[in-house]
């Protein structure tokens, strides 16, 4: 995944309990300051339809760099210190390459 080319993370987190307000609350400041990130070209989070424990994150980056710089970047740092505690599990990662 390092040969430039754009890169889509799908991450899944799912919560001990419903996602509440100090969770939304994290996940909007998250949002806000990831998107002005290097390299991002999109990021957004998402609540499930039918099981508000979960969430998923539609992440889409310039590069495998530009990712790699993401993963310890403070307000990712700072977001996993607020709610980390609140996962009930890791957190499922899969990336994806764009078709044309």
């Amino acid at each position: 995944m390092s040969d430039g080319k754009e890169i889509t993370l799908l991450a899944e987190m799912t919560f001990a309990a419903p996602v509440d307000e100090t969770v939304v609350g994290a996940l909007k400041l998250l949002m806000t300051a990831v998107r002005q990130e290097p390299g991002c070209v999109e990021y957004a989070a998402h609540t499930h339809a039918s099981d508000p424990r979960r969430v998923i994150f539609y992440e889409r980056w310039q590069d495998q760099k530009a990712l790699d710089v993401h993963g310890a970047a403070p307000a990712l740092t700072a977001f996993r210190a607020t709610v980390g505690h609140q996962l009930a599990g890791d957190s499922k990662l899969s990336f994806w390459q764009r078709l044309g």
